[in-house]
């Protein structure tokens, strides 16, 4: 399955920001927006205010003037239910009705309420016999039905909604498919700290393997930096600041100490969900990438890289035609842009 670009437009609505990026045909980003959402719009995946989101969104396509009308919606959450599974080889109708009752156990009420999609993501053998391994995502019908009226509103066709999980897999393919000495083997962990939750995804030699939501975000850092300087605006300020103080020896004991604690509480809970994956896999986590706006704080690449002992990168490294510092925020968005090739 190859991996190809597409001119698009991709919109990302976060907690915090809205993100939409428009691509040429090359995969150039033509065109983006970062925005903040206004305070409460959104509760995890839920629109609570339909009209702001609307009005928003109809003031960036001005300012920044995008192109088109059709886009691609990308989403994430705890309303996202993603599994993969191992299916027989059968007919679409077949294979459709086995993925339903596969994944009606893990649905909160009835299958009817969902949207549910599925895509062929290899094949594997059990006992000599082929399978397909199949990855399921569903998300119920009321909250993606909102987004579309929503966006419609606004002047937006969605055409496409793609999850983050899909997405980054589609960079890694693609990254793997231009440089063939890119490592796909063992684990690779996509790091999204978020300003309400850390997303915390798994990839088994490119694969998507599992996904888990963490409590502990980067809004936990910002509070922590706050009490230890005094002021919630300086501590913004501070994380958007190139000087590498979490790791240099000089700076404040307390400052460091309090962002320590809290980031020392998060990867404990990145080491549990790294554990499951060895423990399922018996191989290493080779990589981790970070991204979201707890990405940008200074020198937290390397923190993470010396406490867990993994190498970590910086998802900037993914876009190369955006300034490094809006990568991380700016990823999922970019992602949703390629597509697969199934021919």
């Amino acid at each position: 399955m190859s991996i190809t670009h597409t001119a698009a437009l991709a919109v990302d609505v976060g907690h915090s920001y809205l993100k939409i990026v428009q691509t040429s045909a090359n995969g150039n980003i033509e065109k983006y927006s970062i925005c903040k959402m206004p305070e409460g719009c959104i509760d995890g995946l839920t629109i609570v205010y339909e009209d702001a989101l609307v009005q928003l969104l109809k003031k960036v396509r001005k300012t920044d003037r995008f192109n088109g009308a059709k886009c691609t919606l990308v989403v994430s959450g705890s309303d996202i239910i993603t599994r993969q599974y191992i299916i027989p080889m059968l007919s679409d109708e077949l294979m459709y009705q086995n993925i339903m009752h596969e994944i009606g156990g893990y649905l909160p009420s009835e299958p009817e309420k969902y949207y549910v999609d599925y895509k062929i993501a290899g094949i594997t053998e059990q006992e000599g016999v082929k399978m397909y391994r199949v990855l399921v995502s569903s998300v119920q019908k009321r909250i993606i039905d909102r987004y579309i009226k929503a966006f419609k509103s606004s002047g937006l066709t969605i055409n496409i909604v793609d999850t983050c999980e899909n997405a980054c897999e589609k960079l890694l393919s693609l990254k793997r498919q231009n440089d063939s000495r890119f490592p796909l083997d063992n684990g690779i962990c996509f790091l999204d700290i978020g300003n309400k939750h850390t997303h915390v995804s798994l990839y088994d030699n490119g694969t998507f393997f599992a996904s888990h939501l963490l409590k502990r975000s980067g809004q936990n850092i910002i509070e922590a930096i706050s009490k230890a300087i005094g002021s919630e605006a300086a501590a913004n300020e501070l994380v958007n600041q190139k000087e590498n103080y979490l790791n240099a020896l000089q700076k404040s004991d307390a400052l460091k100490d309090a962002v320590a604690y809290e980031l020392n509480a998060l990867l404990f809970e990145v080491s549990r969900v790294l554990d499951f994956y060895r423990n399922k896999t018996k191989r290493p986590v080779g990589c981790i990438y970070t991204l979201g706006g707890g990405a940008l704080l200074p020198g937290i690449d390397e923190y993470i890289e010396k406490n867990l002992g993994i190498h970590v990168h910086s998802a900037a490294g993914f876009i190369a035609s955006v300034e490094a510092s809006k990568t991380p925020l700016l990823l999922n968005a970019y992602a949703a842009t390629l597509r697969e090739n199934t021919k």
